[in-house]
């Protein structure tokens, strides 16, 4: 079976009102409308940070701060959806980046015409009786376990110029408290943590144990006249 490699970095903000509610917007995908967080993949070179701030402004009409990096989830999947030509299904590599933010203004707006229909803030119990995606559960978990690691706001990368091709990878590294790093670029389908594990014992001859994902960063470089690399750098403690 021929399946092309697909990989989608996708970023999501986690807000929560004074009455403890949760600020959600209804994907309207495959399997019916599921409640998911605010968020959904990176533009081509965009900034992890940038992209959740913009996936919460299109999702809910609100604008919005990053306070945190909760963590990062990761699936490795095969698809019968969006198969180009010349193929039998599609190889998937999802990254999704999750922060923690808050509401700065605008008004809650409902999207028209992209991938959800609704934008709504719901309780616990409220969220309890719907139907959702995973990843809402996966990030409550984060956003439970802890404040995260604190984010400052970054420039936004600049857009592609038309007519370039975008090279997209995805890197991970670890430093451990006295400072040794390890890590390079992903192969496809390849967990970020694990592959930092990997990394310590043929660099260092370490067993390590990863922590939670302390940064996720983007950088864009030229690698040819009309091509460039777009690469998704995270990065985890390590002990």
């Amino acid at each position: 079976m021929a399946l092309f490699a697909r990989l989608r970095v996708a970023a999501y903000v986690i807000c929560e009102d004074d009455d403890g509610r949760i600020l959600l917007s209804r994907w309207i995908g495959y399997d019916g409308p599921q409640w998911s967080l605010a968020g959904g993949g990176l533009d081509p070179v965009e900034d992890p940070q940038q992209g959740a701030l913009r996936e919460l402004f299109e999702e809910t009409g609100y604008t919005g701060e990053l306070d945190a990096l909760l963590g990062v989830d990761v699936e490795h999947f095969c698809s019968d959806r969006h198969v180009p030509d010349g193929y039998d299904g599609v190889d998937v590599h999802a990254v999704r980046i999750v922060y923690r933010g808050h509401v700065t203004g605008g008004e809650l707006t409902h999207e028209v015409g992209g991938t959800s229909d609704l934008a709504a803030w719901l309780s616990r119990d409220e969220l309890a009786g719907q139907d959702a995606v995973s990843l809402v559960k996966v990030g409550l978990a984060m956003y439970d376990d802890g404040d995260g690691v604190p984010v400052a706001p970054r420039e936004p990368n600049p857009p592609a110029p038309d007519g370039v091709t975008v090279e997209h990878r995805v890197a991970a590294y670890g430093r451990t408290p006295d400072g040794a790093v390890a890590g390079g670029l992903l192969e496809h389908g390849a967990d970020p943590a694990e592959a930092v594990r990997a990394a310590f014992r043929d660099q260092h001859r370490q067993d390590v144990t990863v922590g939670r994902a302390t940064a996720a960063t983007s950088s864009v470089e030229p690698t040819g006249d009309d091509t460039v690399r777009w690469t998704v750098r995270l990065d985890y403690d390590v002990s």
